[in-house]
């Protein structure tokens, strides 16, 4: 079964994606009532539209912290159907997004509520399977005790150190890499640079958000031969500051192992090329850490290093600013990127009583109230919504504001020789873009807003 749009949540750790076909809404973290004698995992119960209902710790159920309900961030996410008597507690929530079918993959796991992983912009979403996030709910933990001289002693049982591992194949063989290492995973449908008298195992060079990156067939640098399919993929590595790409054939699953199943084998790196195995039920699982990626890095840098050097030095020479360009009417417009927050689809506002004419409305995206702002009314512009129309939710100061707009056409990184000042208005700058072919105004945001009295 596929997953066509899943609600990304935060925590200090990782980052998480909920199917949203069960979410009835999200809101602020209610009251809460304690529950005596509870399951490991729910923090109490608290009323929800009306209903009373448990209200579970996610943090708690994937080994983290707990929740802080009093952090301003944090938020419950009640559901529909037979999850409907419970609400999740989660750190943060950050964005709705459909799923791009070629940007997830799904994993065959076993009594594991990660399911998939799911590569948004920069972010690296493990995708959770609510029925067995909540399957972890235990029964009733009554702790331990002894009795010592009479009295009742408690029993304080120390929760086990645990490390989170992405498991992978390379030639029907599993090997494991610590999460903390990686930063994305992207299809191996890639266009590689090859790059002369380089070793066997360096595929080459692909660009990577305007950035060289080098890939290295991990399956070659082991002595596996090398197949190509649909399940291939390419591991972003990052460490140090560096970043290196390794060609694996297919992911497996991530799941957390306890230390005590973790065998570190250090004298036999230099001939295995691996830093331990992990004891996983009746089977072992080689893994790898920073001691291999610096070898890789040590063995490929002199064939790479003054190629990424060119290219960084190019970017930063030639690069000043990245845009968003939408339309209003029949002109196209630009805000700078670093404003934006979120894009979303046209959703209906609620109009207020006794304000300027300029502001929509308010409008409510993920518990939190965003006045939206007329761009039409601010230009003289006759308002007309369609099935493309956005809404761009820009972060001002300490303000989320939602801007309508007619569509939304490119994010585009500009060159500084093609920008013009232009201090008139509303506007900034006049980009000429596609030598000079398409002019495109940036709107200065701060004049947009100032001095206005927003909600």
């Amino acid at each position: 079964m596929q997953i066509q749009e899943i609600l990304i949540v935060q925590n200090d750790h990782e980052n998480y994606g909920i199917s949203t076909e069960y979410i009835n809404q999200i809101s602020r973290v209610p009251d809460l009532m304690p529950l005596p004698l509870r399951p490991s995992g729910v923090r109490g119960l608290c009323s929800v539209g009306g209903n009373v209902v448990a209200m579970v710790d996610m943090n708690l159920l994937l080994g983290f912290k707990e929740v802080d309900i009093n952090e301003h961030k944090s938020r419950v996410v009640s559901f529909t159907g037979e999850l409907s008597s419970n609400t999740l507690l989660v750190s943060d929530v950050y964005n709705t997004v459909e799923i791009e079918q070629e940007n997830i993959d799904y994993l065959e796991n076993r009594d594991d509520p990660v399911i998939a992983i799911y590569k948004y912009k920069d972010l690296l979403v493990q995708v959770l399977s609510l029925e067995e996030l909540f399957l972890k709910i235990n029964r009733v933990n009554i702790p331990a005790k002894e009795v010592v001289t009479g009295k009742v002693k408690e029993k304080n049982i120390a929760e086990e150190d645990s490390t989170r591992f992405l498991i992978f194949s390379m030639s029907r063989e599993r090997y494991a890499l610590e999460i903390d290492y990686l930063q994305e995973i992207i299809l191996a449908d890639q266009d590689f640079t090859e790059v002369a008298g380089s070793s066997s195992e360096l595929i080459g060079l692909i660009t990577l958000r305007e950035e060289l990156l080098m890939v290295i067939d991990l399956r070659r640098y082991y002595g596996f031969e090398s197949t190509q399919s649909d399940e291939n993929r390419i591991l972003v590595i990052s460490y140090d500051g560096k970043k290196i790409g390794l060609y694996i054939d297919s992911i497996i699953d991530i799941k957390n192992f306890y230390t005590r199943n973790i065998e570190y084998m250090s004298d036999t790196f230099e001939r295995n090329k691996i830093a331990g195995v992990i004891h996983d039920e009746e089977s072992l699982v080689s893994f790898f850490n920073e001691k291999l990626i610096l070898e890789i890095f040590k063995e490929n840098d002199a064939f790479v290093e003054s190629t990424i050097k060119k290219s960084v030095v190019d970017e930063s020479d030639e690069y000043a600013m990245e845009v968003i360009v939408f339309k209003l009417g029949q002109k196209e417009y630009a805000f700078d990127i670093e404003y934006v927050d979120e894009i979303m689809d046209m959703v209906a506002s609620t109009e207020l009583a006794f304000t300027e004419s300029y502001i929509d409305g308010i409008i409510n995206i993920r518990g939190q109230i965003v006045t939206t702002i007329s761009l039409f009314d601010k230009l003289n512009l006759e308002a007309i919504t369609n099935e493309d129309s956005k809404i761009i939710v820009c972060k001002i100061s300490d303000n989320r504001i939602g801007f309508v707009v007619d569509s939304v056409s490119d994010i585009l990184t500009v060159k500084q020789e093609d920008i013009r000042e232009e201090h008139d208005g509303y506007f900034n700058n006049i980009l000429h873009l596609n030598d000079g072919e398409r002019l495109v105004l940036s709107m200065d945001i701060d004049k947009i807003v100032s001095k206005e009295r927003l909600l």
